[in-house]
């Protein structure tokens, strides 16, 4: 800004910076006051959801362990899953009702279920828990291409072995006994200390040359 020489000019200046440029630095304040309180409002209606979600599924975990899995448990979950729009209780919730489907042998439902929480869930750890357990559901339907396919997806480093393991049992069920071996093989060396029952799978498969 320039140097005025007397205190009429500075004035004077004030007032055509004002004219000029005063709608423009009000409107500003507005849109900042007005982002301010709708972030605040924002976040206050998340926490109200966020607790009314919570609310909601204690209270159905609470009806699932009073009762023996249930079609009509099952019709509830449903409703939660879809009012939740995919947040993690959601998530939560199909994961107890695809345990509750297997019970009861509706393993459709479960491989839905189990399907739904793939598309949904965001934490590694669980996405590869229910990777497992999605290709074991198949694998009972006799889905084994769909099994090995589902178990296809790279899981941590964690699950590894469970993964390895798990494609060597299908495998060798679909009468490939040398990609079975080859698979446990595989996660024999990601097994660390769990490795016994690996072990008497690969003695079992001893004749049999792995690809």
């Amino acid at each position: 800004m320039e140097i005025y020489s007397s205190e009429e000019q500075q004035v004077e200046a004030i007032k055509r910076f004002w004219q000029q440029y005063g709608k423009a630095i009000l409107g500003g304040v507005v849109l900042g006051l007005a982002a301010l309180y709708g972030f605040r409002f924002y976040q206050a209606e998340q926490r109200g959801a966020a607790e009314q979600a919570s609310t909601k599924f204690s209270q159905l975990v609470e009806q699932r362990d009073a009762s023996t899995a249930s079609e009509d448990w099952l019709a509830q979950a449903q409703g939660f899953i879809d009012s939740s729009k995919g947040d993690n209780y959601a998530v939560l919730a199909a994961l107890l009702a695809a345990k509750d489907a297997v019970t009861l042998q509706q393993y459709d439902k479960a491989a839905e279920q189990l399907s739904w929480v793939l598309s949904h869930a965001k934490e590694p750890a669980v996405l590869a828990v229910t990777q497992l357990r999605l290709a074991r559901v198949q694998r009972e339907q006799g889905k084994l291409d769909e099994a090995l396919a589902t178990l296809g997806t790279a899981v941590p480093e964690s699950f590894a072995s469970a993964q390895a393991e798990l494609k060597g049992d299908i495998l060798l069920q679909a009468e490939k006994p040398a990609e079975a071996k080859a698979a446990y093989q595989q996660a024999l060396t990601k097994a660390g200390q769990n490795s016994q029952l690996l072990q008497i799978k690969l003695d079992e498969l001893a004749h049999v040359t792995a690809v």
